[in-house]
């Protein structure tokens, strides 16, 4: 199945066209309008939400395989499906199908603004996230698998590459060789790059690795220092970025491949490895690195830990070689609180969320959350240095209670929300719940509060991991007791999976609900039930 995605100012347009074709059916969504005029007026509703917002038109078209026969009633599931995996789960939205013999495929027109908060759904990385999101589909659906983008970007070999390998490959089958045939260069630079690269990688770094197994890379720059291209050479036969496809030119391991880079931070990284490079490693500890790369990125381990110990061990001791391969971040500033609002979310947790008064006011004392002067619900995240390194966005109509990250121009902030309590303060963490956002980790504290009938016994901690690849594993392999405390749905049994690969002592943890405020509130109405039948009984003994 493939997928292609627009972004417009306009729905009539759009509308117009998709319901104008002879073969068009209006087969799904979630709007009553039946023709493109009534639809083109229900989605003024939702732009009435963000007047400023420019780009509000969201278009999906998804396309099935040849081999593919789906009905009506699969093409809708499959659209609400992908519309909820990719954030649309409170939006406008309107599916048409349109069939012919050699083209089976549907359009998807909807609002980018949210029906619940007036918000645009958060767009970053939503080309990577789409072909991830129809992998899954046709997996689930027993759909042809189809090619990601990253191997389409990748030139394959040439024909007289193909029949030297087939012939000796058969010269190897019937004894004529001592080995299989070999790879070109050309597929091993490309092998190294797609398996070595992961999401959010920065390019020095990037370059680091490919030098330590033997790559030889050279990036041009214009007068004004912008690239203008990146070049690869292993065992004296060179390649453009261009020669081995579109993924690996310098825009496209940004693009495509997710390397992270940033001018003022990357230049004078890349500079010095240019002009010092990194000495190969010899073959066995290149093979040995490249499996562990891999297995890593299969199991979702912590990369940035990874990473750092990369350069620790392989970066030259002299002095004047020992520039860091990252810049210093500066401090990081939190959005700035609105005072006046906070007696409104104070009232909100105690009263919606059913958190304790108490915890509520100590967690607003030691600024861990606040409203801010956006009207954002704002929970901090801290280092395991007690150092403020960002912050988390809640949106408290949100159902499965998630947060974004408060700053989306740039990659989460390193760091965690967080609250450690019971035990005494000078005794390492002996406990940790890891969960799926921070309502969640003050409702856990709630439930074992309950439990104890106090705080827990020993050091405990309460963390809301964001994304398993930025997990503090190492510290975490030092406490005995962990917990997976992540939704009780797709998403969080898969974060449960990935998380329990990298920490195997961790046991999970499921809510009776959704999220474990669910459980709070349920515990709660069944208390007040049992209260009020417990007066109705003595009011009629009273009798």
């Amino acid at each position: 199945m493939i997928g292609k995605q627009t972004k417009g100012r306009g729905f009539r347009s759009l509308l117009d066209y998709l319901a104008s074709r002879d073969d068009a059916q209006l087969i799904g969504g979630n709007m009553s309008g039946r023709n493109a005029r009534e639809l083109t007026k229900e989605f003024r509703l939702s732009r009435q939400l963000n007047p400023d917002a420019e780009r509000v038109v969201y278009h999906v078209s998804l396309s099935a395989a040849p081999g593919d026969k789906l009905d009506d009633e699969k093409w809708s599931e499959i659209g609400n499906r992908y519309m909820k995996e990719m954030g649309f789960n409170a939006n406008q939205f309107v599916i048409f199908r349109h069939h012919n013999t050699d083209d089976d495929h549907i359009h998807i027109a909807a609002s980018r603004i949210r029906m619940d908060t007036g918000k645009l759904v958060h767009d970053s990385w939503d080309y990577v996230r789409s072909e991830k999101v129809l992998r899954q589909i046709e997996i689930d659906y027993n759909l042809v698998q189809v090619q990601g983008s990253k191997e389409k970007l990748t030139r394959t070999p040439s024909t007289g590459q193909i029949r030297r390998i087939r012939r000796e490959q058969e010269e190897f089958s019937r004894g004529q060789r001592d080995s299989p045939p070999q790879h070109t260069i050309k597929e091993e630079i490309q092998h190294f790059i797609k398996h070595i690269s992961f999401q959010n990688m920065r390019m020095p770094d990037f370059i680091l690795f490919l030098q330590r197994t033997g790559i030889t890379v050279r990036i041009g720059f214009t007068r004004n220092g912008k690239s203008k291209g990146i070049s690869y050479e292993k065992d004296g036969i060179a390649f453009s970025g261009t020669q081995l496809g579109a993924a690996y030119t310098f825009p496209g391991l940004q693009k495509h491949l997710g390397i992270d880079y940033k001018p003022q931070r990357d230049d004078l990284p890349i500079s010095f490895l240019l002009l010092k490079p990194m000495k190969p490693l010899p073959p066995d500890e290149v093979r040995k690195l490249f499996w562990q790369q891999t297995k890593a990125q299969e199991a979702g381990e912590d990369v940035a830990q990874r990473e750092k110990e990369l350069s620790k061990n392989h970066l030259p001791s002299s002095p004047a070689q020992s520039l860091p391969l990252r810049a210093t971040a500066p401090p990081f500033t939190p959005p700035p609180e609105d005072e006046s609002r906070w007696p409104l979310l104070q009232n909100y947790l105690t009263e919606k969320r059913g958190i304790s008064p108490a915890f509520v006011e100590a967690l607003h004392e030691q600024g861990l959350t606040y409203i801010d002067q956006q009207r954002n619900v704002v929970f901090i995240k801290w280092d395991l240095d007690a150092k403020k390194s960002g912050a988390l966005i809640w949106d408290t109509q949100s159902r499965d209670n998630l947060t974004v990250e408060y700053d989306k121009t740039s990659k989460p902030s390193p760091g965690w929300f967080h609250i450690t309590v019971g035990g005494k303060r000078s005794e390492k963490v002996d406990r940790a719940y890891l969960c799926s956002s921070p309502i969640d980790a003050l409702s856990l504290v709630e439930i074992e509060t309950t439990v104890y009938k106090g705080l827990p016994p020993t050091r405990t901690m309460y963390m809301v991991v964001d994304d398993p690849n930025d997990l503090p594993v190492e510290y975490f392999k030092n406490v005995s007791t962990i917990g997976l405390a992540f939704n009780n749905n797709a998403q969080g049994h898969e974060t449960a999976q990935v998380v329990q690969k990298m920490l195997p002592q961790a046991k999970r943890f499921i809510p009776d609900g959704l999220t474990w405020n669910q459980m709070i509130l349920e515990r709660r109405r069944i208390k007040q039930l049992e209260l009020q039948r417990q007066r109705q009984l003595e009011d009629e003994l009273s009798l």
